[in-house]
C-alpha cells in the first residue's frame, strides 16, 4: 500500500513577507558595515576629525569620546549582528525554527535596546552641559525642546517594543507555529 504524502502546512504570507524583508535589511547592515570599515580604515581617528567641539576648552563626555575612539569595534559588532539578522531571517523564509526562535531573539533584543539606547541618548545633552559646553540649560525654550524630545523618544521606543510584542506574538501562534520544522 502506497504511502500517502502528508500535506504541507500552508504558509503565511506574514512569515514569507517578514522574512524576505529582514533578510534583505540584514543584507543591507552588512554592506553598509563593509562600506563603513572601508571608509573608517581610510580616515584619520575620529575624534581627532571632530576637533575642538563641543567647544574650545570643554572636554566630550565620556560615553561619546569612547564611542569615537572605538569606532572600528563598534562598526564591526553592527557588521557581526546585521550578518546574524541576514542568516536568522533566511532560516525564518525556510520555515525552520531555529529561524523563528532566532528572530523572536533579535526582536525582544531589538526592544530592549531601543530603551537602553533612549536612556542613554537622552543623557548627552546632560553630561555636554556638565562639561561645560552650555547648552542652554537656563533657557525656556531649550528646555521645553528637551522635555518634548524626551516624550518623543521614549513615545517611539515603547511603540517599537509594541510592533516587536506583536511580531513575537504573532510567531508564536500556533497555526505559525505549525508551519516551522
Amino acid at each position: 500500500m502506497p504511502h500517502a504524502a502528508v500535506p504541507a502546512s500552508p504558509r503565511s504570507a506574514f512569515v514569507t513577507s517578514m522574512g524576505w524583508i529582514s533578510f534583505a535589511l540584514g543584507v543591507a547592515g552588512v554592506a553598509a558595515g563593509v562600506l563603513q570599515a572601508a571608509m573608517l580604515a581610510t580616515m584619520p581617528p575620529l575624534r581627532t576629525l571632530l576637533g575642538g567641539l563641543p567647544g574650545p576648552g570643554t572636554a566630550l563626555p565620556p560615553a561619546l569620546a569612547w564611542m569615537l575612539d572605538h569606532a572600528q569595534a563598534l562598526n564591526a559588532a553592527s557588521l557581526l549582528l546585521s550578518a546574524a539578522f541576514a542568516w536568522v531571517s533566511w532560516e525564518l523564509v525556510q520555515r525552520r525554527e531555529r529561524g523563528r526562535i532566532g528572530f523572536i531573539a533579535f526582536l525582544v533584543l531589538g526592544a530592549l535596546l531601543g530603551f537602553a539606547g533612549v536612556a542613554g541618548c537622552l543623557r548627552l545633552p546632560e553630561q555636554i552641559a556638565a562639561a561645560g559646553a552650555g547648552m542652554g540649560g537656563d533657557d525656556p525654550l531649550a528646555a521645553g525642546l528637551q522635555s518634548a524630545l524626551r516624550a518623543a523618544a521614549w513615545l517611539a521606543a515603547a511603540l517599537i517594543a509594541g510592533l516587536h510584542a506583536s511580531i513575537v506574538w504573532l510567531l508564536c501562534r500556533p497555526a505559525i507555529r505549525a508551519e516551522f520544522r
